[in-house]
């Protein structure tokens, strides 16, 4: 019977937090943009011509919080942000612009395929996890005797239905799973996936 068992998740004491840069003038344009949970962003509006900066948190139903007066804006929390900075352009004169910046946490996932049919017609002919926002994972297949038949650290290097050069018969395999997501939380799955020829 296909399917995951569980997950377990907690945090990682070897995270490190990473800060993602975003130019918010470079094309005038609002922003949408996500980050990983328990990391940062950091908006960047530096240009010559700007005399003055002002951002703001911003939430439709309150007034608008100045948070700073810098050209660099580091951030840790969703939400909405906006803004206003004044230029000053020798021969052109003030003008000012405001730029609505939305950000918002990416997601984080591993996927499993329940099962697999490798007859190499081209579909579903290996298995893997599919991984979105993962930064290091561990995977492990095994008979249900515990005998070890597969290991990856790798996308490259996936699961063929093969073991030592000779075909695996159709059945049940258990596989295992381990890693880091980008958010700093580790995760572990564990299940039956079948393997179908």
């Amino acid at each position: 019977m296909a399917g995951e068992y569980g997950e377990e998740q907690e945090f990682s004491q070897d995270f490190v937090p990473t800060t993602t840069p975003v130019h918010v003038l470079s094309n005038n344009l609002d922003i949408d943009e996500c980050f990983y949970e328990n990391n940062f962003v950091k908006l960047i509006a530096y240009d010559p011509f700007i005399h003055s900066y002002h951002w703001y948190k911003y939430n439709e139903f309150d007034e608008e919080e100045l948070i700073s007066e810098d050209s660099v804006l580091t951030v840790s929390q969703e939400g909405y942000y906006l803004l206003n900075a004044e230029y000053s352009i020798p021969e052109i004169g003030n003008f000012d612009t405001t730029v609505f910046i939305e950000l918002y946490h990416c997601p984080t996932m591993v996927e499993v395929p329940s099962s697999f049919i490798p007859n190499y017609n081209g579909q579903f002919d290996t298995w893997f996890p599919f991984f979105i926002g993962v930064s290091d994972f561990y995977v492990r297949i095994s008979t249900e005797n515990n005998n070890v038949i597969f290991e990856s650290t790798s996308e490259n290097h996936v699961f063929t239905g093969e073991y030592n050069g000779e075909k695996l018969p159709s059945g049940s395999y258990l596989y295992y799973i381990s890693g880091t997501y980008r958010t700093g939380y580790v995760f572990e799955k564990q299940g039956v996936l079948e393997l179908v020829r």
